[in-house]
């Protein structure tokens, strides 16, 4: 893998801008965005589910579907409006939110009989690329591969911040999923507490390795992709018809730990999947892709994987989360694994 190099601008509000690339970036700044209020967040202990809720009330001042001239992720300095980038080019660029639900600015608010904490950690926005259009379907193998660098320095530094006890990349994609920007980006959120869903992974690999099991067993069942380091295939066990998760073939407790094939194979079959899903809808799917790794930088027991979930139930049909999914947490399903990966397989190739 080619060499990374990062550049941190401090930005008006005393935030750090960090660009990404294998060039290094040497431009100087346009004009920066006006200064806004702090977002500062707090949560509150739900005893009926044991799981912490974070509120964020200016969470509903950020911007909402901008008008199409009008991009806050574009590269600023090429346009007649300041953006959150002030240059005319980049590569990757990651700042803090400003809408943030977890951040250092967090607030104690005090309620009786309610348990609640300050919100800290960190909220951070990924942006793929200074192209309004360049998804990680078209973006080149070697930007997705700067990505992943991109992810890896991440996780490396938020793990090192006191507050933060987990780090979680993720991407929603498409208005179904509630995306409001277009342009492509990710976010990473480096929550103060263990999200409870990866708590229960933690605890189920500590039982076995069951993606090792899956792998074992129902590899050619369940695949739609696969290659040297990794197999792309459906959970036996999905709760969305056409739910993918990528898997490494060995046991690492995150990308931190990938060899440079690895990183190139991983690449590899992320546009694999991205792309098989378009091919399959024959538009931009929309989805939610989310990286589970481990909590620890060190640990021989959790297996990283990459989940994707398309909201959908048949075709471009919406999967509604109803009484039984709402309520209770108990997903019911109509399409079964084995059949969504034999039509998936045929696009994922």
């Amino acid at each position: 893998m080619k060499k990374i190099h990062k550049k941190i601008f401090i930005r008006n509000d005393n935030n750090k801008l960090f660009l990404y690339g294998y060039n290094l970036h040497t431009e100087n700044p346009g004009d920066e965005l006006p200064l806004s209020d702090i977002s500062r967040p707090h949560m509150r202990w739900n005893p009926s589910r044991e799981e912490w809720v974070t509120y964020s009330s200016r969470r509903k001042d950020r911007t909402f579907f901008p008008p199409k001239e009008y991009c806050p992720l574009c590269p600023g300095a090429n346009l007649n409006y300041p953006t959150e980038i002030p240059f005319s080019n980049f590569e990757v660029a990651v700042f803090p939110n400003r809408w943030a639900s977890f951040n250092s600015h967090a607030d104690n608010v005090t309620i009786e009989n309610i348990y609640t904490k300050p919100s800290k950690g960190e909220c951070e926005v990924v942006v793929y690329s200074s192209e309004h259009l360049s998804t990680l379907a078209d973006m080149s193998e070697e930007r997705v591969e700067l990505l992943i660098g991109v992810w890896v320095d991440r996780y490396k530094e938020l793990l090192k911040i006191n507050d933060v006890k987990y780090i979680l990349p993720f991407e929603n994609r498409g208005v179904e999923c509630g995306v409001t920007l277009h342009h492509p980006h990710g976010q990473i959120y480096a929550y103060p507490f263990i999200p409870p869903v990866i708590k229960k992974e933690i605890e189920a690999f500590k039982k076995e390795n069951f993606i090792m099991k899956i792998i074992k067993s129902s590899e050619e069942k369940y695949y739609v992709n696969k290659n040297e380091h990794f197999i792309a295939l459906v959970p036996p066990f999905a709760r969305y018809a056409y739910e993918v998760w990528i898997v490494p073939r060995r046991q690492i407790p995150g990308p931190w730990k990938f060899n440079n094939n690895e990183i190139n194979s991983f690449a590899k079959i992320i546009q694999k999947v991205v792309n098989g899903y378009d091919k399959f809808l024959e538009k931009k799917c929309p989805y939610i892709m989310g990286l589970h790794a481990s909590p620890k930088l060190e640990d021989d027991t959790f297996h990283f994987h990459v989940e994707f979930y398309p909201p959908l139930r048949h075709g471009d049909k919406p999967k509604v989360l109803a009484g039984s999914e709402s309520m209770a947490g108990v997903f019911i399903m109509d399409v079964l694994p084995e059949d969504s990966a034999k039509i998936l397989r045929k696009f994922m190739q």
